[in-house]
């Protein structure tokens, strides 16, 4: 054993770093591969990328000189040893804990198709990942192609529009964002985004990534050729569940937590993307990969780990910002069996409310007032009856909350 602290957590995201900020107070390890202290993730799409900020740090290096908090950075977790208690690290070092959080997140999906591994193929999930692509736009991209049509590929779509150059956008589906809007919610967003600037191909999904000494451009399953100097691959995450499955901590889709976010293993945690929690308001097991719902499960599992009892209760909401566009939605947004529009879709300010069994279930909003969504959730979590008002519901001088 070459460590000792009360409460370690393993991995730095936005889990990590807020299961941190509670437990200031104790003696504290972090341990994370990542090469940098802990950073915000959202600018890396947007305003970072677009050298607008600066690296989206929490706080500076000294800030955990201060708090006596250590972090271990580019360091690899082998396994977790329960029965010792201690945390082993790749290299056979070891620090023994008290309590241990596992916020490992998740890392980009590859393709898996010949080409993947061309320099000029780029991925964004690290600060390091957005630091390689703005090299690449300083040194003259002139054709990025982006492979995936979700919040990721169009949000960095849309910043590199603002940095002058025309992406292209390929996606599988036949739509863009099949999971949370309908069909023709889609259309409408993709012929919007193509206005500004960036080209969409659907219904494609890619054969082979093309070139000689770096990447040159991508093939299609149906034959296009996709000339590129760029490619970004942006087609979701997997869960790191690896240091769990070394250890014998139970997996399913992520780390499998209970309504405390205790693993299987008696005084492991587990939080943020990686975590498989069962879902209050849908009553089934969901991995949750969005901001909000990693910063709550941080703090509720460090509560938890310093003696509390709290358990998971949260409508996890998700957002996004694209061109003048503010997407929010929270919710159950596939399993509906009715919807209402209210807003205008051609203006650009709408919300798409799902409903099931006579109750608010989800919703999408673009450019809504926050509180008309903070109103929706609350429908949604007190599963307000509304299957006599869906005429109201479309009137946008009805006053939700007096529902």
């Amino acid at each position: 054993m070459d460590k000792h602290a009360d409460y370690v957590i393993i991995g730095s995201g936005v889990a990590g770093y807020h299961a941190l900020t509670e437990l200031l107070s104790k003696k504290v390890i972090m341990i994370t591969s990542d090469q940098d202290f802990p950073y915000d993730r959202p600018p890396l799409s947007k305003e970072y990328l677009r050298g607008e900020v600066e690296k989206p740090f929490f706080n500076p290096p000294e800030f955990y000189a201060e708090h006596k908090v250590e972090i271990m950075l580019n360091t690899e977790v082998e396994r977790i040893d329960n029965t010792s208690k201690e945390v082993v690290l790749k290299g056979g070092r070891s620090v023994s804990f008290d309590k241990a959080l596992i916020a490992t997140g998740g890392r980009p999906r590859k393709l898996n198709v010949s080409g993947e591994e061309l320099p000029g193929v780029k991925y964004l999930r690290s600060l390091r990942d957005c630091d390689s692509i703005k090299e690449s736009i300083a040194k003259g991209v002139k054709r990025p192609v982006i492979v995936g049509g979700g919040f990721i590929g169009i949000e960095v779509a849309s910043s590199l529009v603002k940095l002058g150059l025309r992406p292209t956008i390929i996606e599988a589906l036949p739509h863009i964002w099949t999971s949370f809007v309908r069909e023709d919610i889609s259309k409408h967003v993709m012929s919007y985004l193509q206005s500004r600037g960036i080209e969409i191909i659907t219904g494609e999904g890619v054969k082979e990534i093309v070139g000689r000494s770096k990447v040159e451009g991508v093939v299609t399953q149906g034959g296009k050729r996709v000339d590129g100097d760029l490619v970004l691959v942006a087609v979701g995450i997997l869960p790191n569940v690896e240091v769990a499955q070394r250890s014998g901590i139970a997996v399913e889709n992520g780390i499998l937590a209970d309504e405390h976010l205790r693993t299987s293993f008696k005084d492991v945690y587990v939080a943020g993307d990686v975590a498989n929690v069962m879902d209050p308001i849908t009553k089934k097991r969901r991995r949750i990969e969005h901001w909000n719902n990693a910063q709550y499960t941080g703090v509720i599992a460090a509560k938890n780990m310093m003696g509390g009892e709290e358990k998971y209760d949260f409508l996890s909401t998700v957002w996004s910002d694209i061109f003048d566009l503010h997407i929010e939605s929270a919710g159950e947004t596939r399993e509906y069996e009715d919807y209402v529009l209210r807003g205008n879709v051609d203006s650009n300010s709408f919300v798409s409310i799902y409903l099931k069994g006579g109750e608010v279930c989800g919703y999408v909003a673009f450019n809504r007032d926050e509180r008309e969504l903070s109103t929706l959730n609350n429908l949604i979590v007190k599963r307000v009856p509304v299957s006599n008002l869906k005429e109201k519901l479309k009137d946008q001088s009805f006053d939700l909350s007096s529902t």
